[in-house]
């Protein structure tokens, strides 16, 4: 296992390390984002801690079996025997066992639930006292305030939803833990091969599948359980597609996932996607895939804090973001080579593009969107129709008397003595009766039958000089009969 440093070198500092990057055998790793460390546990029975910022071999622990207790074996082979966990034994299991490191300490889960195994020193001692194997494969190990937990799995054709408390320093055994609230529909056939995240009392688990009577389905939904009100909720379908098994890898707030076509942060935290194409010489296939029930995909991050620590603040967010992938060897069997990406490099940047977390919420948008561009085109016209009515209702002021001088828009009528005290009263008055105005062009010295058809010629000049000039179909005098004595014909002008 000393090779990986050689090849982490290789990574660093650019020299080739012809086959020295190569991993033989069978091994379980585990990673700390906070120290940036990967822990190998190979089936030399070594645990190898590496720097994953140098790639630097920084610590070996050589593990002893020879004094390990037996092992009540009622699975493994069907053979009901009991056995030590010497060598061939452990390689045997090993590959069947998960690495975790809990509160500083490692520990062996073997993924069918049940026996767990502690690294303590150079000693593997055996914590549970139940029986070990529980048809829980491809669940998951979740470590919460100092206690230990295993949700979900697959065994017997079907998968489960089971979540397990391990009572450790009592009974020693794994014991069913029941929410508060029914499971949702997405898991209450169980779930499996899924990915998680720990954030303080909230556990989130997107992907995964549930398996019943040979039948498949896949989760497309974000569930959460919390683990100080032990109730579980559905928050949503998520706004992207899993059914091509794209890589997924959890880290800090965060999912980070490898499709086809694009890359995505999901940050769950935010309630968004961000959304990132790949750089074109870079093959997402490099990264690897995960399928479901398979241990074949062995990727994991690191995150590099040293520009943090030193003030760096000019920084993409992603930049001290690295892919690791364990690929295995194209001409050895067993052989497993290391690669290592910057995520920075692989990703275009430029393409940053944010969408919604749900699809409830994308599908809003699609849909308020162009409602919103609608409701808006509807109101401006309403304004619009408004503004035009407005001017329609107030029109410009057709005509206008001052100083005896009348104004249709601006043009000047000439008028005779007679015109203008016609106009004086009509202006001064509502209405008046044709014979008070006969009677006021006598009293100026016309005869009684001069003065009415004067009065009618002047009256029917200007009404034809006012439509003539403002367009108005609506006459400047107006005639009309008086409602108490239809013999009488009132005159009125028309109002400004």
């Amino acid at each position: 296992m000393k090779s990986l440093f050689v090849y982490f070198l290789s990574l660093i500092f650019g020299f080739n390390a012809a086959d020295s990057n190569e991993i033989n055998g069978n091994f379980v790793f585990e990673t700390d984002i906070e120290k940036n460390e990967l822990y190998i546990f190979n089936n030399n029975l070594e645990l190898n801690t590496y720097s994953l910022e140098s790639g630097i071999l920084k610590s070996s622990i050589q593990i002893i079996t020879e004094n390990s207790e037996e092992i009540e074996n009622n699975t493994w082979s069907g053979l009901y025997e009991a056995f030590k966990l010497n060598p061939d034994v452990v390689n045997g299991l090993l590959s069947n066992l998960s690495l975790k490191k809990f509160n500083d300490k490692f520990y062996l889960f073997h993924d069918g639930g049940g026996l767990f195994l502690e690294i303590d020193g150079e000693n593997l001692i055996r914590k549970d006292n139940s029986f070990p194997f529980m048809n829980k494969f491809f669940g998951d190990f979740i470590n919460y305030d100092g206690k230990i937990y295993h949700f979900g799995g697959y065994g017997l054709f079907r998968t489960n939803n089971a979540l397990l408390l391990f009572d450790e320093g009592n009974s020693n055994q794994w014991d069913e833990i029941t929410s508060k609230n029914s499971v949702p529909e997405e898991i209450e056939d169980g779930i499996a091969s899924f990915s998680s995240l720990l954030n303080d009392n909230d556990y989130y688990v997107i992907g995964g599948n549930s398996s019943k009577n040979n039948d498949q389905f896949y989760n497309q939904s974000i569930l959460r359980f919390n683990f100080e009100s032990y109730e579980w909720k559905n928050l949503g379908d998520i706004n992207l597609d899993f059914f091509n098994n794209p890589l997924i890898i959890p880290a800090e707030t965060c999912f980070y996932v490898f499709g086809q076509d694009f890359f995505y942060q999901i940050q769950i935290l935010k309630e968004k996607i961000i959304r990132y194409n790949y750089n074109n010489d870079f093959n997402y296939q490099s990264v690897g895939n995960k399928f479901p029930y398979s241990k074949e995909n062995r990727s994991f991050m690191s995150i590099d804090k040293k520009g943090k620590e030193f003030g760096v603040i000019n920084m993409h967010e992603l930049d001290n973001k690295y892919i690791h992938a364990f690929k295995p060897h194209n001409g050895k069997t067993n052989t497993w080579i290391l690669n290592k990406f910057k995520l920075t490099n692989i990703i275009d940047l430029s393409s940053k593009n944010e969408i919604p977390l749900f699809k409830i919420e994308q599908s809003r948008n699609q849909f308020f969107i162009p409602l919103l561009i609608v409701l808006c085109i509807v109101i401006i016209n309403i304004l619009y129709k408004g503004i035009k009515k407005d001017k329609v209702a107030i029109p410009a002021k057709l005509y206008s008397f001052e100083d005896d001088q009348l104004m249709f828009l601006n043009t000047t009528i000439n008028l005779d003595n007679n015109s203008i005290e016609i106009i004086k009263m009509l202006y001064e008055n509502d209405s008046i009766t044709s014979n008070e105005i006969v009677a006021r062009l006598v009293d100026n010295g016309l005869s009684y039958d001069y003065a009415s058809k004067v009065k009618n010629k002047i009256i029917e000049s200007l009404n034809e000089k006012f439509e003539f000039i403002t367009g108005s179909t609506t006459p400047f005098i107006n005639i009309s009969k008086s409602s108490q004595d239809k013999r009488i014909q009132t005159l009125s002008m028309l109002k400004n």
